[in-house]
């Protein structure tokens, strides 16, 4: 069974040197779906082993691209939309398959992170610098991590030790008075390997928002305050790990950014700090028994101002443990199960009813490999000290047919837990609160040939429940649980090699994002969006093309106010100077396209930036 040799699962691909496709232009490799994930499954497989939806986007793919920001990173997964509130820095929601910011849960190297009060990770202050790879799973993942992966699940993992040793410095600057200096250094150390890295990142930036003019909302203008919205982020992270034996390792593993966001309204700063600290032991007891054992915490800190004076403060962490066993039962037959334990800790200027609470989730799985036939099934046992408990439910099946093609066909459920500001806020919140809940339905088709691949899926996600603000009686809203939404959807991509010298990827994505109680689209959700990038290898020097095109979409809930679609494309070189002195530059939105992404809010327009690496 193909699976003896990926059974190690999550805790052996945080330890362990990771591959990536050398020599090859981001985002049209030839081999995507020989990529290892752990994400999908909580065990290593490859991507088309996988029975989910995956992306992964390498270190290489990184730097390649020159993206500086994890929302640049990720535009070209199929499926993925942003919405940021200005410039480099600044609040940045995503929607996965069409579901909402708080429906996409986000791991960095296993441990969950994000903000307890607002219930999203800041994606904005995650450090693209830090980052090794970044493994996208679409559809629901409930039935392995509990609350939150309604849409899917982002997993980010950072830098990590290769087989040799090897290091670098980088600087850079461009347009907005953006600037970057990184340095990284990593390698082994006998049965031990180490992995370091620094970087800062600042902007002098522009007006993040339209000054004085009406609000999407109705109520009043926007701030008029207009003056530059700087960023400014330093980041560090650490990896030490060391192998016993053969199955036997440990690592401990560390992810810091903090700095200065400016931004409009009241406050208009916030010096954050975003921290995640971990401990990974891997044990392997018997031939066919792999333990996992996790522990660690993360933070979500924010002190906001106003005119410099300190206005407040919002504080949490996220205490987890994690058990996880894998058992190879025969040749062909794997099952996981395992315990996780999470408390939520919060601490803020504002009063809440109560600040801490903890949810333990037990899950089952089972995966048989019968040739042609793969047949997964999970259920997962969720206790919340807050709500009680949640079962959630997962089957998958794949059919490997010939011409090396692939159908599979997937349902599972999933649930998002109320934040502390549903249930607690002193501004308005409701204890009474259920969590949110989904069913989704998929069915895909993809193919690796020779050049290149293919993959094409049809999906549908049911949620109830949803969290609104309501008029509760006598004039007083609260946040109740009164919406249902249904998204149908397409996700068409395909990576192909043109010839030795070009290589094209694209994705096309078709939503049908609906509120089921008024008929209307849900906000900021493009119907249509679609990406090609087109690169090329020409020995000393590379040379590359993306474009990104959204159709429209609505701020408002009644469909009165909408923002028009848009198309920017964006290019990108490097030439080799020395064997070891790589000189970058790219220029984004080349036609200085104007757009908005959220209403009210600028974007950059063309930007500029260039970057010198040396390597050793």
């Amino acid at each position: 069974m193909k699976k003896q040799f990926t059974v190690l699962g999550l805790g052996t691909l945080l330890l362990a040197p990771l591959p990536a496709i050398a020599q090859s232009p981001p985002a049209a490799s030839a081999e995507p779906l020989a990529e290892v994930v752990v994400t999908a499954s909580r065990t290593a497989e490859t991507v088309d082993e996988a029975l989910a939806a995956v992306t992964v986007i390498t270190r290489e793919e990184i730097e390649r691209g020159q993206y500086q920001s994890l929302a640049d990173a990720l535009a070209a997964v199929p499926g993925v939309q942003f919405n940021r509130r200005g410039g480099l820095g600044k609040t940045t929601g995503i929607n996965l398959r069409g579901t909402a910011t708080t429906h996409t849960l986000v791991l960095i190297d296993g441990l969950r992170v994000g903000s307890a009060t607002m219930g999203e990770a800041a994606l904005q202050h995650i450090p693209l610098s830090q980052i090794e790879r970044i493994e996208v799973v679409r559809g629901p993942r409930s039935t392995l991590y509990g609350s939150d992966a309604v849409g899917g699940v982002i997993h980010i993992f950072t830098r990590k030790a290769g087989d040799e040793q090897q290091g670098s410095v980088a600087v850079g600057g461009g347009s907005h008075g953006t600037h970057e200096v990184r340095a990284a250094l990593s390698g082994p150390y006998g049965d031990s390997h180490y992995s370091v890295g620094l970087s800062h990142l600042g902007s002098r930036g522009f007006d993040a928002q339209a000054n004085d003019v009406p609000t999407p909302s109705g109520w009043g203008n926007t701030p008029n305050q207009p003056d530059r919205d700087g960023y400014r982020e330093a980041a560090a992270s650490l990896r030490l790990g060391h192998r016993f034996s053969p199955g036997n390792e440990v690592e401990v593993y560390g992810l810091y950014s903090a700095g200065t966001n400016e931004f409009d309204g009241t406050p208009e700063e916030t010096d954050f700090r975003q921290q995640n600290l971990g401990l990974n032991l891997q044990l392997r007891p018997l031939a066919f028994w792999d333990i996992t054992l996790r522990g660690g915490e993360s933070r979500d800190e924010g002190k906001n101002f106003f005119n410099g004076v300190f206005f407040s403060h919002f504080n949490t962490k996220k205490e987890q443990l994690a058990w996880q066993n894998d058992l190879l039962i025969g040749a062909s037959q794997l099952l996981t199960m395992g315990v996780d334990y999470l408390k939520d800790r919060i601490n803020s200027s504002d009063s809440y009813d109560r600040d801490s609470r903890h949810t333990t989730g037990y899950y089952l799985q089972h995966r048989i490999d019968l040739g042609p036939h793969d047949l997964l099934t999970g259920v997962r046992h969720e206790d919340n000290q807050q709500f009680g408990t949640h079962n959630t439910y997962n089957v998958a099946y794949g059919l490997r047919l010939p011409r090396n093609l692939r159908l599979t066909a997937s349902y599972g459920t999933a649930f998002r837990a109320p934040t502390f500001n549903d249930l607690y806020s002193p501004w308005g919140g409701n204890p009474a609160l259920e969590p949110e809940k989904s069913k989704s339905y998929e069915l895909a088709l993809r193919q690796q040939y020779g050049s290149g691949y293919w993959r094409l899926g049809v999906f549908r996600t049911e949620i109830d429940n949803m969290i609104a603000w309501a008029d509760t009686g006598g004039g007083i809203w609260l946040p109740s649980n009164i919406n249902q939404a249904r998204i149908d959807g397409l996700e068409l991509e395909s990576g192909h090699r043109l010839s030795r010298v070009w290589q094209l990827a694209a994705t096309l994505t078709l939503l049908d994002p609906q509120d089921r109680e008024s008929g209307n689209q849900l906000i900021r959700r493009s119907k249509r969006m679609a990406t090609i990038d087109l690169d090329g290898d020409f020995g000393r020097w590379r040379a590359g093309t993306a474009l990104r095109t959204y159709s429209s979409r609505y701020e408002d809930t009644a469909n009165t106010v909408k923002l028009s679609g848009y198309t920017i494309v964006n290019l990108r070189a490097e030439y080799d100077l020395l064997d070891n002195l790589l000189l970058q530059g790219k220029i984004d939105n080349l036609f200085d396209k104007e757009y908005q992404e959220v209403a009210t809010y600028n974007t950059p327009g063309r930007v500029a930036f260039a970057t010198l690496t040396y390597s050793f």
